[in-house]
């Protein structure tokens, strides 16, 4: 068994290779996909890859790579792909065929900036390798076990009915800190989880016996923890006023609300976590301390959903690898009663949760 795991972005395709047993055998990326393009697999260096301007472009590149060195994509005994969204009618992997396909599609409006992306490369990996079961994994599914209260938005009835609710996301990473807690921490999970993915996005879930009860994205991946240029929760009256008083249109609107917020907003220098801490200048402290202070916030409303919290993990690149940043948002917390020896850092890996079910299926 041989399994290829692909993950894409609005700038990446992140790629992997797994045998039978999930060890990984290979893992690289096509990043900066329309502004300067480079090919790099771990162990064997880089090169740029120019006319690269789409992750499904950046799919030719890597599957060329993966031919050439003895992973001839039609070989694989499955191919799992990560999509951002599967709605209320995808809540586990699935092997795609036609219908699944035109299924997702359907599903573009609730995650436009992301959606496509994924939904593009699994459509030209069905092309290449047709003969392979191609599987979607989705990032909202880990989030299907919410209890109807938890997904609902304070909206008139009738729009439920029609998906505007709360679906939640960076579920397939959170999937992977309930299966790898134990083995880093050496007990069983605890009971009543608080989990902070911390990256680029950035989001909470409070996970109950392994289950997610609540998270702090919602409709959308702009809802909840202020991340690198996405706002986060923010007043709506404050949109309002944006369109009425700035005179912003809706493509205007998204793109603060997406691409200037956040971290760069704040700071005006940039939206990376390693920047900022680096920098003497008040700009930078100033976000930092408000990303900590908001996270504190954002952490302790999840509280009622769990009736307590036993331990806290990090994951994500912020989560991971910013110390400073976690122990600022645990000063916040101190009011928890979580000791340090409650707390744990787990590195992120969607791409294993991805292949753990893809062999799961075929």
């Amino acid at each position: 068994m041989k399994i290829l795991v692909l993950n894409a972005g609005s700038s990446s395709l992140k790629f992997a290779v797994f045998d039978g047993a999930l060890k990984v055998l290979l893992k690289g990326q096509v990043s900066g996909i329309g502004s300067k393009p480079r090919l790099e697999v771990d162990g064997h260096g880089g090169r740029d890859v120019p006319h690269v301007t789409t992750p499904s472009e950046g799919l030719l590149v890597a599957a060329e790579w993966l031919a050439d060195n003895g992973h001839e994509p039609s070989q694989f005994t499955g191919i799992g792909h990560r999509i951002v969204h599967g709605g209320t009618q995808y809540v586990s992997p699935v092997v795609v065929d036609d219908q699944v396909q035109q299924d997702l599609d359907a599903l573009r409006q609730l995650a436009p900036l992301h959606l496509p992306f994924g939904l593009g490369v699994l459509r030209e990996m069905r092309r290449v390798a047709p003969e392979v079961p191609n599987i979607a994994c989705f990032d909202t599914a880990f989030h299907a076990t919410q209890p109807e209260l938890a997904t609902r938005l304070p909206l008139p009835r009738s729009y439920f009915d029609k998906g505007y609710r709360r679906y939640g996301f960076h579920g397939l990473n959170y999937q992977h800190v309930v299966e790898a807690l134990p083995h880093v921490s050496g007990k069983p999970l605890p009971r009543r989880l608080l989990a902070a993915h911390l990256g680029s996005g950035a989001s909470m879930c409070a996970i109950h016996d392994g289950k997610s009860v609540a998270t702090t994205m919602g409709f959308s991946t702009a809802d909840g923890l202020v991340m690198g240029t996405r706002t986060g929760s923010i007043d709506p009256g404050v949109l309002v006023a944006l369109m009425r008083d700035e005179h912003m249109d809706l493509e205007q609107l998204e793109d603060i609300l997406y691409r200037r917020s956040g971290l760069l907003g704040l700071s005006g220098i940039s939206p990376d976590m390693r920047v900022l801490l680096a920098s003497d200048r008040t700009e930078a402290s100033e976000a930092v301390d408000y990303y900590c202070y908001s996270a504190a916030r954002h952490a302790a409303s999840l509280v009622p959903a769990l009736g307590g919290v036993d331990a806290m993990v990090f994951t994500g690149g912020v989560g991971e690898n910013a110390g400073a940043v976690r122990a600022r948002i645990m000063s916040h917390l101190k009011w928890l009663g979580i000791g340090p020896g409650n707390v744990y850092v787990v590195p992120a890996n969607e791409e294993l949760t991805i292949a753990r079910g893809v062999k799961e299926l075929v």
